[in-house]
């Protein structure tokens, strides 16, 4: 169930929102602490559609209560006694306020600061409580964190929510409602969160998936947060619908591998889509990889394959490459749509590396240019291609022009910042060149703009990542969907201007 928080300073503004909340939740909160004047509980309760949680928080607790303590107790009291669906109330003042038939008690612990070490404990004074309803809300801003809170959600001893504040705090969500918590919670917009980094009802719907996720339900983790990921997440999960598989995407970040693995193992996560920030990482923790994986030492997908060993796959370069043939092929026809033809690759991290091998195998003429010229150099000796100097690309003949990232001077891992767009000059677009930026990836660069408008053939990012999904949803699954269906659920998330 999703209940969606109302967090107004307005008595009308809240009860607009509490008509816009209800026929998409199953449940709301109000935070009666965000009110700037004193409200009438009954009004709120007599004009709820769906159950309603009281809560008022204190300021420890992420709130904006400035009454005394005594009012602010009168006022839960007053909610239970007017029998409000369920009403919050803190670990530390439960024994303040008993139970009274018609209304049920949260029992919650709030730290803001981290997830403490004696959470166990925590969870069971808090069992002890007579809570019909226990609320953990932490900060977990790493998986050690979020682990503790992972396994009291799976094992629950009374119904119980865990919120975690932090990128976990996603995989949290979508975990609460795999294991049956009662309730997970979501704004009603961005900009209406109840603390940072709340999901939005959208979100949880559209991306995640959250209706369709159930007791049985089996993951496919995904890392990182960026939005190819996010993308990818609700493209998957899209395609997952459409094929009737009982699998969806799990939110995950990583930080030691033995506490991954631990997650993956908890959850039984069946296969996990690598961000390129963890592609080397989680190389490690794989028992076999795919020739392309081998080769580089990183992965962008790892299965569970029959042996139970994780298999290590790498993706990008072929999925660039089928946007690239099939958008030559549109316009000429041909079984090897790049055949012959010269490729300036500009960059030098593993992006221009793989581009570069890939372009060659399918019978390509690879050019590498890079400011980083020893990189660059060692990249064309590596696929056997030529080198230019990065002065020398506006006068090197080309049909198609790659645009990738730099790499540091020992060209192992990428610099935070790429290629910047004012590195290349529009002038060396031609009219017959077609074009592929892939420094910003997904999104669409200015000189990709440019490229479009002086009429250059031009390969959107957003067709590589729609490539990307097809062959991961193959992968996962055995099953094929048109690269096409899933652009309808990729625009969710990126703007296709």
């Amino acid at each position: 169930m999703i209940c969606i928080s109302i967090v107004q300073e307005s008595r009308r503004f809240a009860l607009v929102d509490m008509l816009n909340a209800a026929p998409q939740c199953d449940l709301m909160e109000i935070r009666l602490d965000r009110f700037e004047k004193a409200v009438d509980l009954k009004e709120f309760l007599k004009r709820k559609t769906k159950p309603v949680i009281l809560s008022c928080r204190r300021v420890q607790d992420g709130g904006d209560w400035t009454g005394s303590e005594h009012e602010r107790l009168t006022l839960l009291r007053q909610g239970i006694i007017d029998q409000a669906d369920y009403v919050e109330i803190e670990l530390d003042v439960a024994d303040q306020i008993r139970p009274f038939p018609g209304s049920k008690r949260v029992i919650t612990y709030t730290n803001l600061n981290e997830t403490p070490n004696e959470i166990d404990e925590i969870y069971a004074r808090a069992c002890e409580k007579q809570p019909d309803v226990v609320k953990l809300m932490t900060r977990a801003e790493t998986p050690e964190e979020a682990w503790p809170l992972v396994q009291i959600v799976a094992k629950a001893t009374v119904p119980t929510v865990v919120v975690g504040i932090g990128k976990p705090g996603l995989m949290l969500t979508v975990l609460g409602q795999r294991f049956g918590a009662p309730w997970v919670y979501a704004a009603l917009e961005k900009g209406l969160e109840a603390y940072p980094g709340q999901p939005s009802v959208r979100e949880l719907r559209d991306i995640y998936h959250l209706d369709a996720i159930g007791k049985g339900m089996r993951f496919i983790g995904v890392t990182g947060f960026t939005p190819d990921m996010i993308a990818l997440t609700a493209m998957l999960n899209d395609g997952l619908a459409k094929t009737g598989v009982a699998l969806r995407c799990l939110p995950l970040n990583v930080g030691y591998l033995n506490t991954f693995r631990k997650i993956l193992e908890a959850v039984k996560v069946q296969g996990v889509v690598v961000a390129p920030p963890f592609q080397r990482q989680l190389y490690e923790i794989a028992g076999q990889a795919d020739p392309m994986a081998e080769k580089y030492r990183q992965t962008d997908y790892l299965g569970l394959n029959e042996e139970k060993l994780w298999q290590a796959y790498y993706l990008y370069s072929r999925a660039a490459m089928g946007a690239i043939e099939a958008f030559i092929a549109r316009k000429k026809p041909s079984d090897k749509p790049l055949k012959g033809r010269l490729t300036l690759i500009v960059g030098s991290d593993q992006t221009a590396r793989m581009l570069a091998w890939a372009v060659r195998k399918r019978e390509g003429v690879p050019i590498v240019a890079s400011m980083n010229r020893d990189v660059a150099h060692a990249i064309a000796e590596d696929n056997k291609c030529r080198f230019v100097p990065f002065e020398a690309i506006y006068s090197t003949a080309h049909d198609l022009l790659l645009l990738c990232g730099e790499a540091d001077t020992e060209g192992m891992e990428e610099k935070n910042l790429h290629l910047r767009e004012k590195d290349v000059h529009p002038n060396i677009l031609k009219s017959t060149t077609t074009v592929v930026d892939l420094r910003s990836f997904p999104n669409l660069t200015g000189f990709h703009h440019e490229a479009v408008m002086r009429g250059c053939p031009v390969v959107s990012p957003h067709e590589i990542l729609l490539q990307y999904a097809q062959l991961y949803l193959r992968l996962i699954t055995g099953r094929q969907l048109d690269a096409e269906s899933f652009r309808p659920s990729m625009a969710k998330v990126l703007d296709e201007s």
